[in-house]
């Protein structure tokens, strides 16, 4: 197994970045319903407070902010249909052409991609094959699809937000002193000195392992899944290739969230009247990691979103005890205390 895979498995929990240290299973479909099968009842709780807030006041709240970044875990349908559901809402407050949708799982390059598809000059099909769906992301495309059409349906913009694989590679092995012109200019300002940041990182690392989330795995273990990244891993052979520093896999973490930041501001920036909605992974999306790093641009209107499930193992308690985020959305179970059988739980 290469060292860039388990360094983008390492940042990519971190990305998902779950609440007290919970892994979550990888690259599931979606379930067969649809996203829109996932749908709960739902609550909205003022994170900073502990106070329910009134549903629509809370709609009308986010009609009024330019940044809106909803955060997700990944394989988790309920998570994708609130970001779904978020689209739906401020496309119909906001009227025609003033949302845009900005994406992690899409890198910059790809912009020209997302454009046609938002022009309807290409389908769902050519979309998924030139951004390197499948590669460059991973996860079901079904999980974003409707949320994408979405959001195209209200005359709305597609936006790429993250910095591409070849780049987060060579930062990684080689740190910020190997690129070339062309690739520095490619790196926004990166704030690297973020103590609460920082902690968090590390914090999400040692839950994971501590030093053992940078050592390389044995042969034949699944590369991605955090619940590996925590167990004890055997002396590497002399001749495996060397492990990046935890500082710059910290790096790298950084550059996802300033790029992602960095691309939002400029589109705001450049369309004063548009409001972004952002799908993020939970450790992109909170206070700073994206939603600071896009206010210290100059966006102060910012608001980030955390959708828990009230499953009982609290999850909800503990995104209260210590906010992060501006809103948790607290998707309630069935009578039963089950999720339908064809959703994919974490």
């Amino acid at each position: 197994m290469t060292t860039r895979v388990l360094v983008i498995a390492i940042v990519g929990a971190a990305c998902g970045g779950t609440y007290g240290g919970h892994a979550q299973p990888v690259k599931p479909t979606a379930p067969s319903g649809g996203i829109e099968g996932a749908a709960l009842p739902y609550q909205i709780v003022d994170a900073r407070t502990g106070h329910a807030v009134d549903t629509e006041a809370f709609w009308t709240k986010l009609a009024a902010a330019r940044a809106i970044c909803v955060g997700e875990d990944h394989p988790n349908p309920h998570h994708h249909w609130v970001q779904l559901e978020t689209v739906k809402q401020l496309g119909h407050r906001l009227g025609p052409g003033k949302l845009a949708l900005g994406m992690e799982m899409v890198q910059k390059p790809f912009q020209g991609v997302l454009d046609d598809f938002a022009a309807k000059r290409i389908d769902e099909a050519a979309l998924r094959s030139r951004t390197g769906w499948g590669d460059r992301w991973g996860y079901d495309y079904a999980f974003y699809g409707p949320t994408i059409v979405a959001t195209v349906a209200a005359g709305g913009s597609l936006v790429a937000l993250n910095a591409p694989d070849e780049l987060r590679k060579k930062i990684s092995h080689h740190g910020l002193e190997s690129l070339t012109p062309d690739e520095r200019a490619q790196v926004p300002e990166l704030k690297l000195d973020d103590v609460q940041h920082r902690a968090w990182f590390d914090a999400l690392m040692e839950g994971m392992g501590g030093s053992t989330a940078h050592s390389a795995k044995p042969e034949g273990e699944d590369a991605n899944s955090p619940h590996d990244a925590a167990k004890d891993k055997p002396a590497m052979p002399k001749d495996h290739p060397e492990m990046p520093s935890p500082d710059r896999i910290y790096m790298v973490q950084v550059l996802w969230d300033e790029t992602m930041a960095d691309t939002a501001a400029k589109w705001l920036k450049a369309n004063p009247n548009g409001h972004l909605v952002i799908l993020a992974g939970n450790g992109h999306c909170h206070d700073s990691a994206i939603v600071n790093r896009i206010k210290r641009r100059g966006i102060a209107q910012t608001i980030s979103i955390h959708p828990v499930l009230d499953d009982g193992e609290g999850g909800v308690a503990e995104a209260l005890a210590k906010p992060i985020n501006d809103y948790v959305v607290v998707l309630q179970l069935p009578p039963d205390g089950k999720p339908k059988a064809d959703d994919q739980k974490p």
